[in-house]
Order: structure tokens, then C-alpha cells, then sequence
């Protein structure tokens, strides 16, 4: 059991996660960690507080589902607001002994080398979407337990510490190319303890692979077009690229040895833009606020991992030069 854990990252889902381990019966200390002094001071002065739908054990999303969660189908559900007073650092001042990296995926190798001075023997699961993240942070944390998490909580900031937490959703824990141990067992019941449904899986690959093909799919084509995810399976030609975004994913992971949890990665990602039509993706809101986006851990992964064996993939290749060029941070 987890006595004291230490969520790196302020935004919507660590600010989500601090305030639900906070409040878990017999829940562990919580201590958030942000890289800006000034923020810290400001967070740790009044509760962090969530609102959203009082869901207490929701139903598993559907295959090929992404955090990208609807937030339109929550339109009428009754809204619970959950808040914590949770001590803010910069580092946490005591020995942790669980870690949970909720940065962006660019951002979670120099946050681990930035851990590094305090994080001891304790894990470190990463919740970051895409490829290749959870090898970039061992590398920077190269004597300790690094767990891959793939999650389908969605969760928006609304304001500093203020989050609307629009679907609580499965987290599933693991490694990818081997089986779980007592650290990845322990990290999913924490999150069973605090409401937040979790699964422990044999091999995390299919499902890091299933979430990244989807979100390869959909997001950078909402991005680019301005549009909702739901527009992206209703206008014939986002669709169409969309879906050849998808093949050419599915392929690759084919090549790879990878499995994924769907027959067909084009009418999953159709399906979860349905599923998510009223939503904004958050590379979308990325691109208008002038923030980097996580392009390179999506398409450009995808990129990578096809050349590596010998399969084309010139629609995510085009598509992640398109997000680069119009991207205000290069």
C-alpha cells in the first residue's frame, strides 16, 4: 500500500488524480508537483477542485475509444465537485514511494531527469498518450520501475486547480513485453480504492498501440480542419484521410508484432469519433493556444515505427509535417 504519492504535473488529469487519491479513504498523502515555483504557491493556497458527472463505476468504454471522452453525451447526468486543499512543490520534501507522470508526452523525459533527484526506489507509472514515452523516461530514470499506464479519463482545466472532469473512465496498468508485478497490481487498486476503475493487463502493447492508432486518427485531422471530433467521421474527405491514417497505423503495428484490440483501426476510429462527436481534441485546443503538440508520440511515431520495417505510411508522414509547419512551437 502506497503511503505517499507524488502526481508530477498540474493539468487537468494530475489536478484530477490529486484531489480523487486525496480524498480515498485510507488514501495515501498526495503532494503535486509543478516546475513553476509561482503556479505551486498559487495552487497551494485554496482547494483544487473538480466537478463533473457523478458516475461512480461507470461502464468500460468501447473498443477503440480514446480520452477524448464526449462530453455532450454527459448533457443532463447529474455533476458531483470533489476538492482538495493539496500541498504544491516544486519537489515533494518527504520520500514518496509511488510517482504518477501526468505531463504532456513531450514533456515526461525532462520532468523524470527533473524527478530524479527525489524520486528514491519508488515507480514511476507514465500516463502519457502515444509511443515510445515509458523507454524515454527509463532512460532517464534508468534504476527504477517504470510502469506504462493507458487511460481513457477525460478531464479538461478549466482554470488553474479547477478542472471539469467530463468521464471516469478506465486506466489500465502494465508493462509492455511482460507481465505485471506487485508495483502495477498495488498502482490499480489505489485507483480502485479512489473510485477511478483500473485493470492490470499481461502486455500493455495492444493497448498502447489501440489508443495510439485512434488518437493518430482523429486528432490531428480535427486539428487541422478546426473541427469537432464528430466532424471527422461525418465530412467525406477528413474521414477519408482519417481512415487512411488508420490502415497505414494498423499496418505498421502489424509489422511491429504488435497486437491491437480492434479487427479494423479505420471503423475504430470512426466509431470513437462518433462516440466523441461534440469534442474538441485536445491537439486542437494545443494548436490555438500556441502550445507544442504531441505529434512526434502520435503520427510521427507511427512514422517511425513503419519505416523501421519496411511499410509506407506517407498519410501520417504528411500529416505530421502539416501539424509541425502550422504548430507555433517548432
Amino acid at each position: 500500500m502506497f503511503t505517499h504519492v507524488a502526481i508530477v504535473g498540474p493539468g487537468a488529469i494530475g489536478c484530477c488524480l490529486a484531489v480523487r487519491l486525496a480524498l480515498a479513504p485510507g488514501g495515501p498523502k498526495v503532494t503535486l508537483i509543478d516546475h513553476r515555483a509561482d503556479r505551486a504557491a498559487r495552487l497551494s493556497a485554496r482547494p483544487i477542485r473538480i466537478q463533473g458527472p457523478d458516475v461512480a463505476r461507470p461502464a468500460c468504454p468501447a473498443v477503440g475509444a480514446c480520452a477524448e471522452f464526449a462530453t455532450a453525451g454527459q448533457a443532463g447526468r447529474a455533476t458531483a465537485t470533489l476538492e482538495a486543499l493539496i500541498p504544491v512543490r516544486t519537489a515533494p520534501g518527504a520520500p514518496v514511494d509511488l510517482v504518477l507522470l501526468a505531463t504532456k508526452a513531450y514533456a515526461a523525459r525532462a520532468a523524470a531527469g527533473a524527478a530524479a533527484a527525489w524520486v528514491g526506489a519508488a515507480p514511476v507509472v507514465c500516463l502519457q498518450n502515444g509511443l515510445g514515452v515509458a523507454q524515454e523516461v527509463a532512460a532517464a530514470l534508468p534504476r527504477t520501475a517504470v510502469i506504462t499506464a493507458v487511460s481513457y479519463q477525460a478531464a479538461t482545466l478549466v482554470a488553474e486547480g479547477e478542472v471539469h472532469h467530463a468521464a471516469n473512465l478506465i486506466t489500465h496498468f502494465g508493462y509492455e513485453g511482460r507481465g505485471p508485478d506487485a508495483a502495477v497490481r498495488a498502482a490499480a487498486d489505489l485507483f480502485e480504492r479512489a473510485g477511478l476503475p483500473a485493470a492490470v493487463e499481461a502486455d500493455m502493447t495492444p493497448c498502447v498501440w489501440g489508443k495510439l492508432i485512434v488518437n493518430a486518427a482523429i486528432n490531428p485531422v480535427a486539428a487541422l480542419a478546426g473541427a469537432t471530433n464528430g466532424e471527422v467521421a461525418l465530412r467525406p474527405a477528413l474521414r477519408a484521410l482519417a481512415a487512411a491514417i488508420a490502415q497505414e497505423g494498423q499496418a505498421a503495428a502489424r509489422a511491429a508484432g504488435a497486437a491491437i484490440p480492434y479487427s479494423s483501426a479505420a471503423e475504430a476510429a470512426m466509431e470513437t469519433a462518433r462516440q466523441t462527436a461534440g469534442n474538441r481534441c485536445s491537439m486542437l485546443q494545443d494548436l490555438e493556444a500556441g502550445r507544442p503538440t504531441e505529434i512526434e508520440y502520435l503520427n510521427g511515431a507511427i512514422v517511425r515505427a513503419a519505416e523501421a520495417h519496411g511499410v509506407a505510411a506517407p498519410a501520417n508522414r504528411a500529416i505530421a509535417a502539416l501539424i509541425r509547419q502550422v504548430s507555433a512551437v517548432c
